[in-house]
């Protein structure tokens, strides 16, 4: 039948190997240029990066993730303040409470933002501890309403 049809057996593997070749030839291409891209998107993820440069005594903000699938225009996501007590090598970072109850937590230093100090530690809590008597009171002079 091969006679008939007037084929060359070794014609047809030769076009076959070409065809594997050429399809490897392609695959590295492919390859190669996904490493490109992927290159190339890590230089600017890495250009647009801003580190986060922590010391002991600062003050953060720490992001609460429990809202972070809820859309709000209003609502706060930052908890703080807190006090930075120690950074480690890894990024994790031990804050401190600045209340008279002062808690250690150990987080992740991509949940904290650094809060600049517009006052001293003492002024803060005078002032904090000022308007809790003031909202006290005005809490006991008015009657409850049923």
């Amino acid at each position: 039948m091969v006679a008939q049809l007037d084929l060359d057996l070794s014609h047809a593997q030769k076009e076959r190997l070409l065809q594997l070749n050429g399809l490897d030839e392609q695959r590295l291409q492919a390859l190669l240029h996904s490493k490109v891209v992927q290159l190339q998107r890590k230089i600017w993820h890495e250009k647009h990066l801003k580190e986060k440069q922590f010391q002991e005594g600062d003050w953060a903000l720490l992001y609460d993730s429990r809202y972070k699938d809820f859309k709000g225009k209003l609502r706060t996501r930052l908890l703080g303040l807190y006090t930075i007590e120690r950074c480690n090598d890894n990024g994790s970072v031990l804050i401190q409470t600045i209340d008279e109850e002062s808690i250690p937590m150990l987080v992740n230093g991509h949940r904290l933002k650094i809060y600049r100090k517009p006052l001293s530690k003492q002024e803060f809590i005078e002032n904090l501890s000022k308007t809790v008597l003031v909202v006290e009171q005005v809490f006991a002079s008015t009657p409850p309403t049923l």
